[in-house]
């Protein structure tokens, strides 16, 4: 059988042992990978290219810097204050993050670093307030998204340079409306199912709340230059968070041991392991299996459909600005002028919101800083097993992608284009 359909079946094999056995999928996923290349005669080391060192430092550095933040208190008397800025209306916290990760986003810096920074905001405030955590990381996200095609981002500018090259004017706003409906009605939906409007019961908070120490104004300010390097000035997110840890550490805000100790390391496992499989898929032409079985039956009324679909599942398992962006927009002005019906704006915005939406995969930098940032809360093994959370984060992508496909078969993005 072909190595890309067999890639494909461990990949869901791992899934399902993982959810059924309570096992690691990212070890699960590594032990297959082998298993394939003995067979297969893949050699190791393009196995172990798979292994992405970025992303293993991103989600370390950040995960080790709040981990020493977390641990002085610093974290939790933020989001206790923050929380007493929104008064009795606790529901409406993950409304809140989603209009702070639209601004965020869009005023320049762009999605990248803007979804690693609000999930760490979000989830303690989210757990001080007695709102789910897993649910206003994600809202939070999908507000990320929804400015991710800003004139002034740099995806934009990557965008609006694949359409100008096919003679289509380069103006991502629409983009940026089909996007930002698409994520709205996602957000809705996923308040729904984790029905957002109970609050649990927790702790009353005290009427007037304890200064910051000078241990907790320290961490702020490195809490600051994180969000500030990251988002203005291109710092990497990994690096930024253990340089400024480190000086944390050195000025005495927080003990390294219990820092190290507080680091998610299964997690990080989970979704390393998982990203070594991934480029067993790539590498076998699995994702090239999915693709072109879609292309083969795009039609007049089902190209916008076919297309997003085809951004979206190129998405689970490639990068949507490096992969899917310029891989498929290319496309769209040859495909709308051949099939008819469809306009190639149509075609580039679903493009473009396939591989955004769909990225809260937790083989996706979004979906494992959710995992990360859920894992170090306290009892998060009882509250938020690993395993079911991984599937959720899944199904996200999968409602993202449904709502998608919807959209672009009753014409929403043709008439907002």
């Amino acid at each position: 059988m072909n190595l890309g359909l067999i890639s494909l079946i461990a990949l869901l094999a791992a899934i399902v042992i993982g959810f059924v056995r309570k096992a690691n999928v990212g070890i699960l996923c590594i032990g297959f990978s082998m298993i394939l290349g003995l067979v297969y005669g893949i050699k190791a080391g393009d196995i172990i290219k798979g292994f992405s060192s970025s992303l293993c430092m991103q989600m370390i550095g950040i995960t080790y810097l709040f981990a020493i933040i977390n641990e002085n208190g610093t974290l939790e008397l933020l989001a206790k204050k923050m929380v007493a800025l929104v008064g009795p209306h606790k529901a409406l916290i993950p409304f809140v993050m989603y209009l702070l990760g639209f601004l965020i986003c869009a005023v320049g810096p762009g999605a990248i670093p803007s979804l690693a920074i609000v999930p760490v905001i979000a989830i303690p405030v989210a757990i001080s307030a007695g709102v789910n955590p897993i649910m206003t990381a994600i809202i939070g996200d999908l507000g990320v998204m929804s400015g991710r095609m800003s004139p002034l981002t740099p995806e934009s500018a990557v965008v609006r340079e694949l359409m100008e090259a096919q003679g289509l004017a380069g103006n991502t706003v629409p983009i940026m409306m089909c996007l930002t409906v698409t994520a709205l009605v996602v957000a809705v939906l996923v308040y729904i199912y984790y029905k957002g409007w109970k609050v649990a019961p927790h702790t009353a908070h005290e009427d007037v709340l304890p200064k910051f120490s000078k241990n907790q104004w320290l961490s702020l300010a490195g809490l600051a230059a994180l969000a500030i390097g990251a988002l203005f000035f291109s710092w990497n997110v990994g690096l930024t968070g253990f340089t400024v840890g480190s000086v944390l550490i050195v000025l005495g805000c927080g003990d390294e041991k219990t820092a190290f100790k507080m680091i998610p390391w299964n997690v990080i496992i989970m979704v390393l392991g998982v990203g070594i499989l991934m480029n067993v898929i790539s590498l076998s032409g699995g994702i090239d299996i999915m693709v072109d079985g879609l292309e083969s039956v795009m039609g007049p009324k089902t190209a916008a459909t076919i297309m997003a679909i085809a951004a979206g599942l190129m998405s689970f398992f490639s990068s949507g600005l490096g992969v899917v962006f310029p891989t498929l927009i290319p496309t769209a002005s040859g495909l709308a002028a051949s099939i008819g019906g469809v306009t190639a704006l149509e075609l580039v915005s679903v493009i473009v919101i396939g591989g955004t939406v769909s990225g809260f995969t937790p083989i996706s930098t979004t979906g494992a800083l959710i995992m990360a940032g859920v894992a170090q809360q306290e009892d998060a093994d009882e509250k938020f097993p690993q395993n079911r959370l991984f599937v959720e984060l899944f199904a996200v992508s999968f409602i993202a992608l449904a709502v998608l496909a919807v959209f672009a078969f009753i014409g929403i993005y043709k008439i907002i284009a």
